[in-house]
């Protein structure tokens, strides 16, 4: 996993991680490897310092067909989880331009 000297900055990877292998998981369960595939190549790039991933991930989100259409933020826990990963992903961006 790739380190940074900000521990702040290595918490919210830490937890951004977590989230991303549970969500996965959880995702696999439902039957969606589209989704879940998408969470795993992300998580794998963001654990070895790309950066970019986490722009990439941010793209899930965004416009029709996005993951939130499918599990939006308000309703159930896998909405709920994919809604704290995106904060977790933005914040993080925001720290790395920042540090």
């Amino acid at each position: 996993m790739a380190q940074y000297e900000n521990l702040v900055i290595q918490q919210r990877l830490v937890a951004l991680l977590t989230a991303l292998e549970s969500a996965e998981e959880r995702l696999r369960q439902l039957g969606d490897d589209h989704w879940a595939d998408w969470l795993r190549r992300d998580c794998a790039r963001i654990a070895r310092g790309d950066i970019y991933s986490l722009e990439h991930l941010k793209q899930a989100f965004g416009g029709m067909g996005s993951i939130n259409d499918s599990y939006p933020s308000d309703d159930g826990d896998v909405g709920k989880a994919l809604g704290e990963i995106y904060g977790l992903a933005a914040q993080l961006l925001a720290d790395l331009h920042h540090s």
